[in-house]
């Protein structure tokens, strides 16, 4: 009788465990079907690498998305994650797109609050991205007038480096996950010249970047200073390039209770907000891990930013 009652102990603290796993994992990730180049720049005496996928049958000059992963990530793992959905676009309007790998994993974004070795050494990401952006442009023939950013996370807050010191680098960028950092926190400062035109794509129950603002940890640990709210975020960049209009928010499609709202005159900055979404990507492919908060399994978000980007004039920053 003891052996029995053990085992179904036993049995039961293996389910709980198997459920546990499980709700902290995501999907299994999807195969990717084409296989990406992987090449290497030098930059002030460091290797640093990135994939690049070009879809059959493109025609130059071409745009380019640039992609950098969250903290922690590959860029060979966020490639298996955004890759139906980004590289769908890509197919579909002729984009070139590189997944941007971080040194140690990270990027050194605009927080002052940022403790990985990315920071701590003073690794120059804008420096990388311009060795990207030249060999992009040498071997593939992209446009440089036409080269978006789309970041996540920690590359949310790469994409505001390069908008705000590197605007010619770029004419739009995306930054999922991520809102402008408060105050003393904004360690980045505005250089002259067009700012890029603005994408945020934000989740209201986001259990690291708060949707409201204010301060940003993981799960409690890892402090990485305060940020503004989403609003006041669209707001912020909008502000730098001469107007804060905004027009109501309206439906995003079909893609659940999504919605969108457009700020400046003409729009330079769209909010993209999605009702109790989380620290995720939208996507269809993959459902994120459950800790990080619900997936909005719908390509639309992604397909309205660069719809967005591609019909916006870049802005003259305000004088």
């Amino acid at each position: 009788m003891r052996a029995r009652r053990a085992l179904l102990v036993f049995a039961s603290a293996g389910a709980a465990a198997a459920f546990g796993v499980a709700a902290l994992m995501g999907t299994r990730l999807p195969p990717v079907p084409v296989p990406a180049s992987v090449r290497t720049v030098r930059v002030f005496g460091k290797d640093r690498t990135f994939l690049v996928y070009s879809p059959p049958g493109r025609k130059g000059p071409s745009p380019a998305i640039l992609a950098y992963p969250g903290s922690g990530e590959t860029a060979a793992g966020f490639r298996r994650r955004l890759a139906p959905a980004l590289e769908g676009i890509a197919r579909e309007r002729g984009f070139v797109v590189a997944y941007l790998q971080g040194f140690g994993s990270h990027f050194n974004d605009c927080r002052r609050h940022a403790p990985f070795t990315a920071r701590t050494e003073g690794i120059d990401d804008v420096a990388f991205t311009r060795a990207v952006v030249l060999d992009l442009e040498r071997q593939d023939g992209v446009d440089r007038g036409r080269v978006y950013a789309l970041g996540y996370s920690n590359g949310g807050h790469m994409a505001f480096r390069l908008a705000l010191e590197a605007p010619e680098l770029v004419a739009g960028i995306v930054a999922v996950a991520a809102n402008v950092p408060a105050g003393e926190d904004l360690v980045c400062r505005q250089v002259p010249g067009q700012l890029p035109a603005v994408v945020l794509v934000e989740g209201t129950r986001d259990p690291i970047n708060p949707y409201e603002g204010g301060h940003v940890t993981i799960f409690g640990f890892g402090d990485r200073g305060n940020v503004l709210s989403a609003r006041e975020s669209a707001v912020w960049f909008a502000l730098r390039a001469g107007s804060a209009v905004a027009v109501p928010r309206r439906p995003l499609g079909d893609a659940g209770d999504a919605e969108e709202q457009d700020f400046g005159n003409p729009a330079c900055v769209r909010l993209i907000t999605i009702p109790g979404g989380g620290h995720v990507v939208p996507q269809s492919a993959y459902r994120f891990p459950r800790l990080l908060g619900v997936t909005l399994r719908d390509d639309a978000v992604l397909e309205s930013a660069f719809r967005f980007l591609a019909g916006s004039p870049r802005p003259s920053p305000a004088k």
